[in-house]
């Protein structure tokens, strides 16, 4: 078996790096920090180097990468699965989007991104990359040095949501947190900046209708932040929220479930 793969590692190398670069290519995903599972990659592979013939018109192969992906479709052990993806794979010589997502939900997987799935994708969630990777196509998510990395960051700072704070019913003193972490690290309070605009004398810090006070157009689209400066001001945290969960339902609708995308 080991000689049998060393007769072929040249091959199997060379089917690896067409699917790295049909990643990067095609779907955008550009570092390892945006690939929760490379597991997900073992069946494009499979087909490539077992169907090399049929790799280039294979359709819908970034769909099944990204919603797999998103979804969690290979988290937990997932070799059955593996091994029945490959099995279809085999049997139809050809990759076949939906024989593979029926495959994968026959093992009780979901593909499906809910609202609920989506919100949770906040800071330090294993998906954020993934999905910035899918959002940001014009950052530099492969930087020479490490350090350089584009940088993941709390639109309105940690610092200010966390002093606020509202009545303690059993004593009456203003002394309990009203922005819980989940609150604070939540998808709609996260955007991606630059190393140099979080980095020192960046970002930081700074109030809202400071940091955005004077910022084009372009820039608060892409962002996805919300235009009304009013809505920039730290009191007007909940309405922020509530506005740039419907900028970023609307962005990303083609991947959300047809439920999740109907508004609150």
């Amino acid at each position: 078996m080991h000689y049998q793969i060393e007769q072929k590692w040249d091959s199997i190398t060379t089917a690896a790096k067409d699917v790295f670069d049909f990643v990067v290519g095609k779907t955008f995903i550009r570092c390892d920090k945006a690939m929760p599972s490379y597991l997900a990659l073992i069946p494009l592979v499979y087909f490539r180097y077992h169907f090399p013939k049929s790799w280039s018109s294979a359709k819908d192969r970034d769909l099944y990468l990204i919603r797999s992906l998103l979804a969690g479709a290979f988290s937990g052990t997932p070799d059955q699965l593996i091994d029945d993806c490959v099995a279809r794979i085999n049997s139809l010589q050809t990759f076949d989007v939906g024989e593979l997502f029926d495959v994968i939900r026959s093992q009780g997987r979901s593909l499906e991104l809910t609202e609920d799935t989506f919100w949770d994708m906040g800071y330090g969630s294993n998906t954020i990359h993934l999905l910035f990777n899918l959002w940001y196509r014009d950052f530099n998510y492969v930087p020479a040095y490490e350090n350089n990395m584009p940088q993941v960051d709390h639109i309105f700072p940690q610092s200010a949501l966390r002093k606020i704070k509202i009545q303690n019913p059993k004593t009456g003193k203003l002394d309990l947190m009203k922005y819980r972490e989940s609150d604070r690290n939540q998808l709609a309070n996260c955007m991606l900046l630059t190393q140099q605009e979080n980095g020192a004398g960046g970002k930081g810090d700074t109030p809202l209708e400071v940091w955005f006070a004077g910022k084009p157009k372009e820039y608060l689209d892409m962002h996805l932040i919300p235009s009304d400066p009013q809505l920039w001001k730290l009191e007007r945290f909940e309405d922020f929220i509530a506005e740039r969960k419907n900028l970023l339902r609307h962005k990303f609708a083609h991947l959300l479930t047809p439920k999740a995308v109907a508004a609150d």
